[in-house]
């Protein structure tokens, strides 16, 4: 009721899975959590609690907390009861960035690019100026540094009078190296140039300025190298000549103070010496093959041997012919011997003419002879002459030997400082030609175009970005809002972690509140709807208290407390005080918290001789006690106000009116203040046979319940916990802590 326990606010709901059975009567003093299952908390952390007694030396509930193998099914129902948050956030970021991106200024970029290709040399097949192009990134890192420069852009702001642009103004430069974006494209010999501006038409114009300014620097600078580079040639190559003429005139300078002649082959004593050397060797040759068939004749003529066999002899074409005539007279002689006799006269002119061609073949062989011995003679002759002529230049060249030294030193000399002097000459004047004719081996292959679209903000990729980072805020802070939920989701959970039994849990009831008789609620709630679910609850939390274990009797006297204020204590225990009267039990209410004082507000009775004055005046039991006849339900009300409650609570006399109060009623229930709100719940906690706690589901801190318990003087005292407020419908979205009354359709109650 307004302000005070009877509010039940929205909230989601988490039973337990497993009921607190009325069995446990037969059980031992404490309780046991056998089969201990994982929890989720937050949809994120694990948590498991055990203690396997209730009962001992400490006697106080503790938290223990394990981490455990996540279940799919635990992240899916994260999910349903927590996708309202995580669809609201992903909406709102999402109309932000859309919004963002229709209300930011929007920005153009143009794009152009240029090709880094070797600079083509139309003169030579190899550029010298550029033979360390080539395919890495440090020159194409450089490139990109050059169209960085502030010298480059400045060429661009001067020729595009960006300084005179209202909305760029003096800081054009600045403002350029902040808009322009140069990159490489991918392993290419490409470099992008970008450039974004307030207008498309500006962003395009600008990125192919500084393209073109780009190209101009590179033709500039390879023309000033070249240049740079025929000048110096050419100055070295003067310097050269001047070398060259002196070492030239040294030279020659030797070779006429030396005497020495020179030829196209070398010194003239060198061509001597190499022109002997060959004759007398030739000649040498010679001698030694007429000596050899000299000496075969004279062999043939000393062992009297055919001197007509030697070679010059076969060989001699007169001596031939003198053969076939001889051997044509042989025959004629032979015929006429047949014919005449040996004494005619023509064969004896045969025989004297054939006498006398044989002594001519002997003269012309001896003349041959003669010939070879005098071809002898003569091969000594001038083989001797030839090794005169020879020791001679030989003798010379020796003398002239020792100033070739020097002479070939100068030679070198001039001959180096000839081909140095060429190759500069030639460097100049193709490096002067080439100055002429230059090419930058940069190209654009790609101008600038107008853009058609802001290239920011990119109205669909913010959209994208703006859904995608909603869903991921909307998520992580559902996933934020579990882990920073304290409370309870449900029963199961609970006795994990409290290890004390979950009696019910009581739904929350938000006809209420649009209820007709709401001034009577919950009495006049459970009088006309008594088989709804939360009289079955109200049902199944008496029979749970009935049922609490090592109770030798029925616990009479039972205090019902909190752990903090609005948590449903007073709804409660006018819910079970109803549902006993119902069932015909004599119930007692007794309004224990003398500073707040619900009941005694919801009955009417503020005015009515209550607990106080009966424990301060002379005053009876039967006074101070009232009966309710809607109800049946008899209240002893709070009665005047005190300033020191926790005094008369603690009173010898508060003892006897529990003792006496015990004997006259079937059921006491007495509602004492939130255990931290005051102590008067712990001081009265001593005098009763049972305590029930009452625990808001969902906001009630796990912490505060714990600390409750342990004032309370721990689990001994303590029948159970009841879960009050629980939304019903939001149940199924906790998975497995889904209880088996929630389980149950709505259909199935008459409410």
């Amino acid at each position: 009721m307004g302000g005070s326990d009877f509010d039940m606010p929205d909230g989601g709901c988490e039973p337990c899975q497993q009921p607190h059975r009325a069995s446990q009567a037969t059980a031992q003093n404490n309780f046991e959590v056998k089969h201990i299952q994982p929890t989720l908390k937050g949809g994120v952390v694990l948590l498991i609690a055990k203690d396997s007694a209730m009962a001992s030396s400490i006697d106080s509930p503790t938290m223990t907390r394990e981490l455990l193998p996540l279940d799919v099914r635990e992240i899916l129902d994260f999910f349903l009861r927590r996708w309202k948050l995580v669809c609201s956030i992903a909406v709102i970021t999402f109309a932000l960035f859309v919004a963002a991106a229709y209300l930011l200024p929007p920005s153009y970029t143009g794009v152009a690019q240029v090709l880094l290709d070797s600079p083509v040399d139309y003169m030579t097949p190899q550029d010298y100026s550029n033979s360390d192009f080539a395919d890495n990134s440090t020159f194409i890192e450089s490139q990109i540094a050059v169209l960085r420069s502030a010298s480059l852009l400045q060429k661009v702001v001067d020729s595009e009078k960006l300084t005179e642009d209202p909305k760029i103004g003096p800081g054009a430069l600045i403002w350029l190296q902040g808009a322009l974006g140069v990159s490489r494209v991918g392993l290419a010999d490409v470099i992008e140039i970008s450039v974004t501006a307030y207008d498309p038409g500006k962003a395009a114009s600008l990125a192919n300025a500084i393209s073109q300014a780009y190209l101009a620097d590179r033709v500039r600078s390879r023309y000033e190298g070249a240049r740079k580079a025929s000048t110096w040639l050419s100055e070295r190559a003067a310097s050269l000549r001047a070398e060259l003429s002196l070492s030239e005139q040294a030279v020659q300078k030797f070779r006429i103070d030396h005497n020495l002649l020179a030829t196209p082959a070398g010194s003239l004593t060198d061509q001597q010496l190499s022109e002997l050397n060959v004759a007398l060797i030739t000649a040498r040759a010679e001698l030694s093959e007429k000596r050899a068939q000299y000496q075969q004749v004279d062999k043939l003529l000393t062992s009297g041997g055919d001197i007509q066999s030697m070679p010059d002899v076969l060989q001699s074409v007169v001596i031939s012919a003198l053969r076939a005539q001889i051997s044509g007279v042989t025959r004629r002689e032979a015929d006429l011997k047949l014919k005449y006799g040996d004494r005619h006269p023509d064969v004896l002119a045969a025989q004297a003419e054939r006498r006398d061609i044989e002594g001519q073949i002997t003269a012309e062989v001896q003349r041959l002879i003669g010939n070879l011995k005098n071809e002898v003679d003569a091969a000594e002759a001038r083989e001797a002459s030839l090794s005169r002529a020879l020791n001679s230049v030989s003798n010379r060249s020796e003398v002239e030997g020792q100033v070739g030294v020097q002479l070939r030193d100068l030679e070198r000399i001039a001959a180096a400082n000839k081909e140095l002097f060429e190759t500069f000459l030639s460097r100049a004047k193709l490096t002067e030609e080439k100055s002429t004719l230059l090419n930058s081996g940069v190209r654009v292959i790609t101008d600038a175009v107008i853009p058609g679209s802001p290239s920011f903000p990119n109205r669909p990729l913010f959209a994208a970005l703006g859904l995608v980072l909603g869903f991921f805020v909307g998520g992580a802070g559902a996933v934020l809002r579990e882990l920073f939920a304290s409370g309870f989701l449900a029963k199961k959970q609970i006795e994990e972690e409290l290890s004390v039994p979950v009696l019910a849990s009581i739904p929350r009831m938000a006809g209420w509140s649009r209820d007709a008789q709401s001034q009577a609620q919950p009495v006049a709630y459970l009088e006309r709807r008594p088989l709804s679910r939360f009289s079955e609850a109200v049902r199944r939390l008496r029979l749970g208290i009935d049922a609490t274990p090592d109770q030798a009797r029925l616990p009479r006297l039972m205090l019902v407390t909190s752990a903090m204020p609005g948590e449903g204590k007073t709804t409660l225990v006018l819910s079970l005080a109803c549902s006993a009267a119902a069932d015909g039990e004599r119930v007692l209410v007794v309004d224990a918290d003398l500073r707040l004082s619900a009941t005694t507000a919801f009955f009417g009775m503020a005015d009515k001789v209550g607990l106080v004055d009966l424990l301060t005046l002379p005053v009876k039991a039967a006074n101070a006690i009232h009966l309710d006849e809607r109800s049946g339900i008899s209240l002893l009300p709070a009665g005047a106000r005190t300033r020191n409650p926790p005094a008369l609570l603690a009173s010898a006399r508060m003892r006897s009116v529990l003792e006496e109060l015990r004997g006259k009623f079937d059921t006491v229930i007495v509602d004492a203040p939130p255990v931290g709100a005051a102590a008067d719940a712990t001081i009265l906690a001593r005098y009763v046979d049972k305590v029930l706690f009452v625990v808001k589901w969902r906001e009630t801190a796990r912490e505060a319940v714990a600390e409750g318990i342990r004032h309370l003087g721990g689990r001994s005292k303590i029948a159970g916990i009841a879960l009050t407020m629980v939304d019903e419908p939001k149940l199924p979205k906790y998975g497995r802590y889904t209880s088996l009354e929630s389980s149950v359709s709505d259909s199935y109650y008459l409410n």
